[in-house]
């Protein structure tokens, strides 16, 4: 009798056994893909409020274009735009966003939009005071390998 309980009980587990396990291996699978080094290669400004800036997004088109994002396994990381350090720090996953904390300890989150073996695309809500105004909106920032 007791071993049919125990057996029941075993067998009522086993789908929630199953889902930790899967999220438990999704999350392993997208630190995996995530880690090595990334090439600027896209830029997409989308301006929710404020003035029109072309020069301010153009100038971050090329900055984009022009970095490099590598993520280490040992949970640190390193921004290169061009030759220049454009900050190093640790990094780390939380609900499909990516987190960064600069050397500073200054915090930044990124939306996982996209993540493949060759293709990393992260959206960050930003917001700037400009001479002309406050500029608010997404930037959409694609990398690849």
């Amino acid at each position: 009798m007791l071993l049919k309980q125990l057996q029941r009980r075993f067998l009522a587990c086993m789908p929630y056994l199953f889902l930790f396990l899967s999220l438990f291996s999704c999350n392993a699978s997208l630190e995996e893909k995530l880690i090595g080094n990334w090439k600027g290669s896209d830029f997409l400004f989308v301006k929710t409020d404020g003035p029109d800036i072309v020069a301010t997004i153009n100038g971050g088109l090329d900055q984009h274009l022009n970095s490099k994002f590598v993520i280490k396994e040992d949970g640190t990381y390193e921004k290169l735009v061009g030759e220049y350090d454009n900050g190093k720090g640790t990094w780390y996953l939380e609900d499909h966003r990516l987190i960064i904390r600069n050397s500073e300890g200054d915090e930044l989150e990124y939306k996982l939009l996209k993540l493949t073996d060759s293709k990393l695309v992260v959206g960050q809500e930003v917001s700037m005071d400009t001479p002309s105004g406050k500029l608010s909106g997404e930037i959409i920032l694609t990398y690849t390998r």
